[in-house]
């Protein structure tokens, strides 16, 4: 099935890059003020919506939109990930989901976590940050990248069973818990992936460039 990108109103520093991202068969969701964003890119979600708090200009005619109320329990990007969701999309790509305040990057981490606890693979990206999520008897290969560092948080209140492989600080079935940065600022080896596994919990996984 093809893949579902949400685009959300975030920062996006280099839409260039974000644009590259996006391949022609995808599915485009635009989360409120994410709409702006895909407009700076010359795409045309297939759909929108959101309660429009963050967003003030004209909507699309064409593009079908889904509104919703300002006071709700969701975020707009956790509307996305439900609509993608109950239209069978399993791979997502969300763009546009941090910088500006702190407290939304966090939720839409969250929600990210929410997408993956249901089944879809999930990632979170842009020039300079990604982010993934994986569970328990879960494994992830983690692309090299120059200049970037790895680090691994647990999300529940423990990660058991946890590995990882091919990275200048390894651990073989080690214990990370949400209160203690354990997994914080692995570096990965010249030129290898790296390989992370858990057991039991659920592990935020932040691939970010190094400053």
């Amino acid at each position: 099935m093809k893949r579902c990108v949400i685009v959300g109103g975030g920062e996006i520093q280099n839409l260039s890059y974000d644009r590259r991202l996006i391949q022609e068969d995808d599915f485009i969701i635009a989360a409120d003020r994410g709409y702006a964003h895909c407009q700076a890119m010359g795409l045309q979600p297939d759909l929108l919506l959101g309660d429009f708090d963050s967003y003030e200009g004209e909507l699309a005619a064409a593009c079908p939109i889904l509104e919703y109320p300002v006071e709700k329990d969701d975020t707009d990007t956790m509307l996305a990930i439900k609509v993608a969701l109950e239209k069978g999309f399993q791979d997502l790509l969300l763009l546009g989901m941090t910088g500006g305040r702190l407290d939304h990057s966090i939720a839409n981490i969250q929600s990210l976590v929410y997408a993956v606890i249901h089944g879809a693979k999930a990632c979170l990206m842009d020039e300079d940050l990604w982010i993934s999520v994986i569970t328990g008897g879960q494994q992830i290969t983690v692309p090299y990248r120059e200049g970037f560092v790895l680090s691994v948080f647990a999300h529940s209140d423990r990660c058991s069973g946890v590995c990882l492989r091919d990275l200048f600080y390894p651990l073989e079935n080690g214990v990370i818990t949400n209160t203690f940065p354990l997994g914080v600022s692995n570096h990965f080896l010249p030129g290898k992936d790296g390989k992370i596994a858990i057991e039991e919990g659920i592990a935020v996984i932040i691939c970010n460039r190094e400053l």
